[in-house]
């Protein structure tokens, strides 16, 4: 699933980068194809290919990255929902961490 070999093999997961606001992981599996607004992607044209590669569509109206998934690659690609939070939630959260007063708390989101 996540290699470490320096080339694309099929089973990989990996981060395709379309723009600075639109990246997608998928898993590479011969004999399927990627369609995005910039063109078409067959998965075997993946395979063999060093990750990081610029990858040009087969109509040569675009191109794509093939990146490596990170932690930060992670965060980007996956789908984010907002999440309301009620007194009686946050209550149990609170009470499960352990917070007392003078607790130093970081929220970020």
């Amino acid at each position: 699933m996540f290699s470490q070999a320096r080339e694309i093999a099929a089973g990989d997961v990996v981060i395709v980068w379309f723009t600075r606001d639109s990246l997608k992981a998928i898993t590479i599996t011969p004999g399927e194809e990627l369609n995005g607004r910039f063109g078409a992607y067959r998965h075997a044209d993946l395979i063999g290919k060093p990750f990081g590669s610029k990858i040009g569509s087969r109509n040569g109206k675009g191109f794509i990255y093939v990146l490596r998934p990170t932690p930060e690659l992670w965060t980007l690609a996956l789908p984010h929902r907002t999440q309301i939070l009620y007194v009686a939630d946050i209550a149990f959260v609170v009470s499960w961490l352990g917070i007392r007063p003078g607790s130093v708390v970081i929220e970020a989101g």
